[in-house]
C-alpha cells in the first residue's frame, strides 16, 4: 500500500518557499478571464494576480488555450482584443508586467492553419500542449516543422502526460529533436498527483526543463503555491529555470 501521508509530508517538508526563490516570471497561466477553462471574471483574475505579486512575481505571460475544436473563437484578434480591454485592470490590481501569448494544442496539421499573426511567446517561442491521455501522433513532425519555420517549440508540463514513462527516454528524445520543456511549479507540490510530482522531480534533476510557470486556473492553486516548500537539492535547478524564464520574458 502506498503511504500517501508520508509522500505528502515529504513534499511539504521544511525548505525554501516560493517567495524565497527568484520566481519573478510566470510564463504559463489562464488568468485572462472568460476565454477558456481558466478564470471566469476579472474580479477573480485580479485577486489571483495580486496574490502572485505578493509572492514576488513581477512578470506574467497569459496563455489561453488555442484549440479550434474546443475554443473556436480564440484567435489572435479576439484574444489580443480581450487582453487590451483588461490589461490596465490587471496591472492596476497587481503591478505586474503582462504579455499575451497562447497555449497551442498539437493536432494533425495544426501548422497548416497558421496565417497572419500568431499568439507567440517572446523570441518566436511557441507554447504547445497535447492531450493528457495520449501523445499527438504528429508531435515529432510538428517539432520539426516549427523549427523549420524558425519557431522554438516549448512543450507545456510534460510531467503531466500519463503516457510518458518515468525513465524519461521519450521526453529526452523530444528535447534532442529541438523542443524545450516548461514545468508546472505546482507539479512538484503534488497538485496533479504523485505520478506527476515524481516525474517533475526526475525531469528537473536531469536538467531537462528550460522554463517554469503556474498554469494557473483557479484561486485554489494559489493556496497550494503559498504552502509549498522545495527540497534543497532542487533549488539550484529551480533558480536556473526561473532566471531563464525571466530572460525569455525580456526577449522581443
Amino acid at each position: 500500500m502506498v503511504n500517501n501521508r508520508g509522500f505528502l509530508a515529504s513534499l511539504f517538508s521544511k525548505g525554501p518557499a516560493v517567495a524565497d526563490l527568484p520566481f519573478e516570471t510566470d510564463m504559463h497561466s489562464h488568468v485572462l478571464p472568460g476565454v477558456d477553462d481558466g478564470f471566469r471574471d476579472i474580479e477573480h483574475s485580479g485577486r489571483a494576480v495580486a496574490e502572485l505579486a505578493g509572492l514576488g512575481v513581477k512578470n506574467m505571460i497569459l496563455t489561453p488555450h488555442i484549440y479550434p475544436e474546443l475554443y473556436p473563437e480564440n484567435d489572435f484578434g479576439s484574444i489580443t482584443g480581450h487582453f487590451a480591454g483588461l490589461h490596465a485592470r490587471l496591472s492596476e490590481a497587481s503591478g505586474i508586467n503582462f504579455k499575451i501569448a497562447g497555449e497551442h494544442m498539437v493536432y494533425e496539421g495544426f501548422e497548416d492553419t497558421f496565417s497572419g499573426d500568431l499568439l507567440m511567446l517572446p523570441g518566436r517561442h511557441m507554447l504547445i500542449e497535447m492531450s493528457y491521455a495520449y501523445e499527438s501522433t504528429n508531435i515529432d513532425e510538428s517539432i520539426f516543422r516549427l523549427n523549420c519555420m524558425d519557431f522554438h517549440p516549448v512543450l507545456a508540463h510534460p510531467e503531466r502526460y500519463i503516457f510518458y514513462s518515468p525513465d524519461l527516454k521519450r521526453i529526452r528524445n523530444l528535447v534532442d529533436k529541438g523542443c524545450e520543456l516548461q514545468m508546472n511549479i505546482l507539479s512538484l507540490g503534488g497538485f496533479y498527483g504523485k505520478g506527476a510530482a515524481l516525474k517533475a522531480a526526475a525531469i528537473l534533476e536531469k536538467g531537462l526543463y528550460s522554463y517554469i510557470g503556474t498554469d494557473l486556473h483557479s484561486l485554489a492553486q494559489i493556496d497550494m503555491l503559498k504552502s509549498m516548500r522545495f527540497k534543497k537539492k532542487h533549488v539550484s535547478e529551480l533558480e536556473r529555470i526561473m532566471q531563464n524564464t525571466t530572460a525569455l520574458f525580456n526577449l522581443e
